[in-house]
């Protein structure tokens, strides 16, 4: 421990004399022109801007030293922060490097007495002595990724191709439900939409094959052509199906691809949405409502959470299954992110859609997954700029294992800008947090009828997250970002009130500070 303490000392004097060099965090960076410069091109200047200084200092003992001692004398279980034997906040050496602490509380004094903002957080850092910056494109899957993942998922099943047409069988079926609802419909719009609807599928019946012949997939993409009256352009896709017969009453596995549209119709003003899909399901008529709920981290993954309904697998055991899933398909450097805990109740959010669900009221796991760079984790998925996602992938698991698998806007990696990104030490972090906190939640003047607004933050982690270039929207960095997780909850004169526990998906930072220039960062712009 002697040992460990002195190495300790020696990387907090390397960081220490790395920012006095720098100057990160007692001047400004270097200002550049706005009109030559993009926000990455900045940003890629600052993320460089500590090493082009180191190599022109003279430094007595390397940060490469430190790295190979501490490597050598990685602390064991019992030296990190230890809760029933679990390590809750595992070891990093940028805790001493950033001075960061394990927690971080504050208090905060909002303009506003109706508003209040608590922060109670664990403090979650890589295990690293360096964060990388990096560029990213959108990509498509290939075909070997595709056959992969169709081979891992359909296994043994007999997958057929989407059936393009209907037979009159199933037409007859479609009729008989709109004629069904037909009777005991009363509102004149809904009646007026089914007597179009009947018109329309009276005429298909006319055109239909008594018979369709089914085409076994094998996981091969094919090039399908978007727009009909007009062509906008092709994409490579797959659509396949265990029971094509059943292809329009959700059962069975079913697995999907849709590449980017690409050889695109030049003079269409259409905007297309960057972004590549694979999709599966185990039963169509699984979890229908699993995506229309909140999905919350699981700090504990040794036991059930306590507020599971229908689970005996512990979200551990969930993480290795999906772990040994990448590694015997091969995926090396797919990694588990985090393990979050979803229901199937159905809250309202999932509209009127009236499909059979076996499932029933139960809960499941969603493992979030992405790309390591470096041993380094990305964020988990979140709403981000429309016209290109942020890449995400997720498994949902039961006791079952495997029911859905869902990996969409892949990322295509780059050159690294560094490898070793000047960050700004913590304090200066919780500088800009307290500061920016106040502003972005200040809702002094707005004239509603709000009566209160809470917000709690609790959880605190230095991750990575794209950042669009403005001048490209198709082109990005990757960057350390400090996200800074947690809650909120309105409540209202009439008595209303709403909160994170009714949002959708995942969670979202309340706020997201970019590690390297301290610059706020919107999730859903992208930027």
């Amino acid at each position: 421990m002697k040992r460990k303490q002195l190495i300790r000392k020696i990387l907090a004097w390397v960081s220490v004399t790395v920012i006095l060099l720098s100057g990160i965090g007692c001047s400004k960076a270097p200002q550049v022109d706005i009109s030559e410069k993009t926000n990455t091109e900045r940003l890629e200047e600052a993320a460089v801007m500590t090493l082009r200084l180191e190599e022109a200092a003279v430094m007595t003992f390397s940060t490469t030293a430190a790295t190979q001692l501490v490597a050598e004398d990685k602390p064991t279980l019992t030296e990190a922060e230890v809760v029933n034997d679990t390590a809750i906040i595992p070891y990093s050496p940028l805790y001493d490097l950033l001075g960061a602490s394990t927690h971080y509380d504050v208090e905060l004094k909002p303009v506003s007495d109706i508003v209040k903002i608590t922060v109670d957080a664990d403090v979650y850092l890589p295990d690293t002595l360096q964060m990388p910056t990096l560029h990213v494109e959108p990509r498509d899957f290939t075909q070997d990724e595709v056959t992969k993942l169709f081979n891992a998922l359909c296994g043994d099943t007999v997958m057929y191709k989407a059936q393009e047409q209907m037979t009159k069988a199933e037409i007859s079926e479609r009729i008989a439900d709109v004629e069904s609802e037909m009777k005991t419909a009363t509102d004149k719009d809904r009646l007026k939409k089914l007597e179009s609807n009947l018109a329309y599928w009276k005429e298909e019946y006319e055109k239909a094959p008594e018979t369709v012949e089914k085409q076994i997939s094998d996981g091969t993409l094919e090039e399908r052509q978007l727009g009909v009256g007009e062509y906008l352009g092709k994409y490579k896709a797959l659509d396949a199906y265990e029971r094509q017969e059943n292809y329009y009453t959700f059962t069975g596995k079913a697995f999907h691809v849709h590449g980017q549209t690409y050889d695109k119709n030049t003079k269409s003003s259409y905007d297309f949405p960057i972004s590549g899909s694979i999709w599966y399901i185990r039963d169509q008529a699984f979890g229908q409502y699993l995506n229309y709920n909140v999905r919350k981290w699981i700090a504990d993954e040794t036991a059930v959470p306590a507020d599971a309904a229908g689970l005996r697998m512990t979200p551990v055991e969930a993480r290795k299954l999906v772990e040994a899933f990448w590694a015997d398909n091969g995926f090396e450097d797919m990694v588990v992110i985090g393990v979050y805990l979803t229901r199937n109740s159905d809250t309202g959010n999932g509209g009127d859609r009236k499909v059979p669900d076996p499932y029933g009221d139960n809960s499941a796991y969603v493992v979030a997954c992405g790309k390591s760079i470096d041993g380094i984790l990305p964020p988990p998925p979140s709403s981000g700029d429309p016209h290109w996602a942020f890449e995400s992938c997720t498994f949902t698991i039961t006791d079952n294992g495997i029911e859905t698998f869902n990996w969409g806007s892949p990322y295509a990696y780059g050159e690294y800008t560094t490898k070793n990104s000047a960050l700004l030490t913590f304090d200066k972090v919780d500088e800009i947090f307290q500061k920016m906190m106040l502003v972005k939640y200040d809702i002094s003047g707005s004239g509603n009828d709000l009566t209160s607004a809470t917000y709690k933050v609790d959880r605190v982690t230095l991750e990575m997250s794209r950042v669009t270039n403005r001048k490209s929207s198709e082109k990005g960095l990757l960057v350390p970002v400090w996200n800074f997780y947690g809650s909120y909850y309105f409540t209202y004169e009439d008595g209303h009130n709403f909160g994170s526990d009714d949002r959708e998906g995942f969670p979202s930072p309340l706020l997201r500070i970019n590690a390297i220039d301290g610059s706020i960062i919107e999730p859903r712009y992208g930027c």
